[in-house]
């Protein structure tokens, strides 16, 4: 899983119970004749919404066909002129030229220019330019934040809040709403967040809920996870709101959300609020756990050692499972799978599951 920006999702499940979704052996489908529903191609997707809220932009898995190779293409409409101001110092950020990045955002910030600290600020908190050499990067962030820039206030807001002194704490936190009133998509995920924590229960997820709506339509995957998550929470929410709920879980799995793939993958297996789909649940599963998620490894062992959706294979099954126990989870009937396994496949196992564990 990539990292968090303050609040995990964990603390909205907890928040509003019911929502989470089977993770148990036992509440997996186990019958694959009981898939109900269009049976979809995985490129294109599953049908995850009411008529009328499909997405607006299609899935990155949804392929566009090439065209023969004899065919002859349309030109491109020419690319209007461009006559406006020119940032040198991004520009090299986004080739890559991390030194002439900072050498052109150190000339603009002695001039006190708030973009040029907040980018030495990300090159040094990325690890992109030494620490030794351009000095901390919360001392950049703090500088910006003086100036208003809304990126510099989320940062250092957040720093703040990590402190123990209670008045660091406070205007962290105001900083952090600051930065999210100007629009800062990261921020308003936080500040819904910091709601959520100071107001427990359905009135911070009310709280909460336009500044997630912000930052999801602004394609934070935390947030349109969140949103998947308190749109059934809160029942006086119209209808065909609580509906998208579909929407904003695969918006989030699309961005690689991994939390949101399994729970979109539990949901297709299980039939929960969607038409069952041992075929497209499964997809989804593997790919929260080839992102890292220890749940979606240790599900996916036990569907590939009952063959539950895909072809069994205990060889696949043992390699899902010894990268799980790693992280300290252990299962009974796992642990037989493991013993029973013959030498050799056991070692193809291990190897297979070292090589996993560097994905992530």
């Amino acid at each position: 899983m990539t990292a968090r920006s303050v609040v995990t999702a964990a603390v909205l499940l907890a928040l509003a119970p019911g929502l989470g979704l089977a993770a148990t052996m036992g509440q997996f489908a186990t019958d694959a004749d009981l898939v109900s529903g269009d049976r979809v191609s995985l490129f294109g997707g599953g049908h995850l919404l009411p008529p009328g809220l499909e997405p607006d932009r299609p899935a990155p898995y949804q392929f566009a066909l090439a065209a023969p190779a004899a065919d002859d293409l349309p030109a491109l409409p020419p690319e209007p002129a461009y006559d406006g101001p020119v940032d040198l110092a991004y520009g090299a950020y986004q080739r890559g030229a991390y030194d002439e990045a900072y050498e052109s955002a150190l000339q603009r910030s002695g001039r006190g220019d708030p973009h040029a600290e907040t980018l030495i600020g990300e090159l040094v908190e990325r690890n992109l330019i030494a620490e030794e050499r351009a000095g901390p990067a919360l001392e950049w962030y703090r500088m910006a934040a003086e100036s208003g820039e809304a990126f510099a206030l989320n940062r250092y807001g957040m720093a703040l809040l990590s402190s123990d002194d209670e008045a660091d704490k406070e205007k962290g936190g105001a900083l952090v709403k600051q930065a999210a009133e100007a629009g800062d998509p990261l921020a308003a995920f936080n500040y819904g967040s910091l709601l959520i924590a100071e107001n427990p229960g359905k009135e911070g997820l009310r709280l909460a809920l336009p500044w997630f709506e912000a930052s999801a339509e602004a394609d934070i995957a935390d947030a349109q996870y969140a949103l998947s998550q308190i749109y059934p929470a809160l029942d006086d929410l119209p209808e065909e709101k609580k509906a998208l709920w579909k929407f904003w879980l695969r918006r989030a799995a699309d961005g690689d959300h991994d939390t949101a793939q399994l729970d979109l993958a539990l949901a297709l297996i299980n039939g929960r609020g969607m038409p069952r789909d041992l075929e497209q649940g499964v997809d989804w599963l593997r790919r929260a756990a080839l992102n890292g998620n220890p749940a979606a490894m240790s599900r996916l062992a036990y569907l590939y050692s009952q063959g539950i959706g895909v072809r069994e294979d205990k060889e696949t099954a043992a390699t899902f499972y010894l990268s799980v126990r790693r992280l300290g989870l252990v299962e009974p009937g796992m642990e037989e799978l493991i013993d029973g396994l013959d030498a050799e496949t056991r070692a193809a196992a291990e190897r297979r599951s070292r090589a996993l564990a560097q994905r992530y």
